[in-house]
């Protein structure tokens, strides 16, 4: 793939970008024309060195006579050009372009040569590329083989092993096998009540919790956690090093660094930041500010395609909340600006939740206002953030349909949420094209009875899905974890099955897949004296009886 030099494409010709302006450069300073309103006079020009670009040797600006250039420019009637001019002769540009569209193709200037680097990456250091965004992997034009170059041991003709990855790149997760209790619940935060969850990461050797408490206000913090939950570094230590409050978000591991966003208000009014962290939880960079508007700025959710990140959040800055996000670099740098999702106005658009599809971005959210509430879904395009397919309801109101969460399952996308009113207070899901047709409608993943179920975790495994959730059918004085399998046409593929064994509530469960195949489960718990602490529970992977 060719890629234009920066300096061929500033200087390939100086003096013809002047005369179609009808304006004439000079050699020297005694000129009276200038470059245009917002432009300098022509610099002078009696030896190669006077020009701007002589030493660029990918397109070189050399001072030339008038009449050598002459004939390769277009002049305004009764115009002529001076003794001496700078002129990049177009047989001296070199053309870096070696007809592979895997490829970036640019030109050293100090040097002049071409240098062909893979348009790719390869994160994890497995010898696999990913394949480039909107493009499945493995696929005629995808330059990319790796279906997850987040995990070293994922990349087509790696043995399937029991580790929550597509080892063997097959489209499905761990192949036939299910998840059972193992273990005790383990309690994260400290003397910090309240505290919520924020966000689980795990990279390869252990986990990293991120979560909010309260000390002088709240406070984001970090914690290491090996396969059992027990703390390793970093011990529960602030993330943001700010006076203000801040709350713990998402968390994203891609094959050598985490993607981290959260909204705080040392900026007078909540906004959403953004920052990498390293293997043990150390800053790669400063915090990034990706929201500034007045408003609230706040829920941050965060996607990773194999080349960049997206940050959706809720941002009132129109006087309504609607749904803004952000795309970064691989390095943390933000792409563009802020990008309105949803339309701005009408009713309030609120907890945004965004997932990484083959070609596109899948957005979930709720829309409505209090006893009133419908879940939507709607994909945008992966390199621009604007609309691909129009807004689907996925509720139609009659009852008030909550927390959605959204994961892209091989082919499709799966969004989930609970209704607080229906006659079946239950998890809801469907399933969704990356052009919004629904595959499958809203189905019950759960049955409470006469009882309730909330706050859905999905993790997706290609032939089928496995949920977290919080239920209060136990009446054990509050809401216990729950799991549950289904396939991916959310047929159930055996019992729900309690995880958790604590009075009072047990909710707001954030998941990831750790070590030894173990999926780590964050969330809330308010067995100690009612406080609400941040702990940890984790499920073992077995095959399915």
């Amino acid at each position: 793939m060719s890629v234009t030099h920066g300096g061929a494409g500033r200087r390939l010709v100086m003096l013809a970008a002047l005369a179609a302006a009808g304006v004439v450069p000079s050699c020297g300073g005694r000129t009276e024309l200038l470059l245009g309103p917002q432009l300098p006079p022509a610099p002078e020009c009696e030896r190669d060195d006077d020009c701007p670009g002589h030493d660029d040797l990918c397109a070189p600006i050399r001072c030339l006579p008038g009449s050598v250039v002459a004939p390769f420019v277009e002049l305004p009637a009764g115009k002529l050009l001076p003794p001496r001019v700078c002129y990049a002769p177009p047989e001296l540009v070199v053309a870096c372009d070696d007809n592979d569209p895997c490829t970036t193709d640019s030109c050293n200037a100090a040097f002049g040569v071409c240098s062909y680097a893979p348009s790719t990456l390869d994160i994890d250091g497995d010898g696999h590329r990913a394949p480039l965004p909107g493009e499945q992997a493995g696929t005629p034009g995808a330059c990319g083989d790796d279906c997850n170059d987040a995990n070293e041991n994922a990349y087509p003709g790696h043995p399937e092993v029991c580790d929550g990855v597509d080892n063997d790149c097959n489209g499905i997760v761990d192949d036939g096998q299910d998840w059972t209790v193992v273990g005790n619940e383990v309690r994260i935060s400290g003397d910090i009540a309240p505290a919520s969850p924020g966000g689980l990461g795990f990279d390869g050797e252990s986990y990293l919790a991120i979560y909010s408490g309260t000390s002088n206000g709240m406070v984001m913090y970090q914690t290491g956690l090996d396969v059992n939950g027990q703390k390793i570094t970093p011990l529960e230590q602030p993330v943001v090093l700010q006076n203000s409050d801040s709350y713990g978000g998402p968390i994203v591991w891609i094959g050598d660094r985490y993607g981290l966003a959260w909204d705080d208000r040392r900026d007078g009014d909540y906004e959403i930041y953004f920052t990498l962290l390293g293997r043990h939880g150390e800053k790669a960079i400063p915090d990034t500010r990706l929201s500034a508007a007045l408003g609230f700025s706040i829920y941050p959710s965060l996607g990773w395609n194999s080349k960049e990140f997206v940050v959706a959040w809720e941002d009132d800055r129109n006087g309504t909340f609607d749904v803004y996000a952000q795309r970064l670099s691989v390095d943390g740098v933000p792409l563009g600006g802020n990008v309105a999702l949803t339309p701005i106005g009408g009713a309030d658009d609120e907890s945004p939740v965004i997932a990484s599809g083959s070609s596109t971005v899948g957005l979930t959210f709720a829309n409505g206002s209090a006893g009133y509430q419908v879940v939507r879904f709607q994909t945008y395009v992966y390199d621009t953030l604007m609309p691909q397919s129009g807004i689907v309801d996925l509720t139609d109101g009659s009852t008030e349909s909550v927390y959605p969460t959204v994961v892209w399952n091989e082919d499709s996308y799966v969004v989930a949420w609970f209704d607080r009113t229906g006659s079946e207070r239950a998890i809801f899901a469907a399933v969704l094209g990356e052009d919004g047709a629904l595959l499958v409608p809203p189905t019950a993943v759960s049955h409470p009875g006469a009882f309730r179920s909330r706050y859905p975790s999905i993790k997706p495994l290609g032939d089928r899905l496995l949920f977290v959730y919080s239920d209060d059918r136990d009446q054990n004085d509050g809401y216990e974890l729950y799991t549950h399998m289904v396939d991916r046409t959310l047929v159930s593929l055996g019992a729900e099955r309690r995880i958790t064994n604590g009075p009072r509530d047990s909710i707001f469960p954030v998941t990831t897949f750790g070590p030894q195949g173990n999926l780590g489960i964050l969330f809330r718990d308010d067995r100690q004296g009612g406080e609400h602490d941040v702990w940890f529970a984790h499920l073992g992977c077995g095959l399915i009886p």
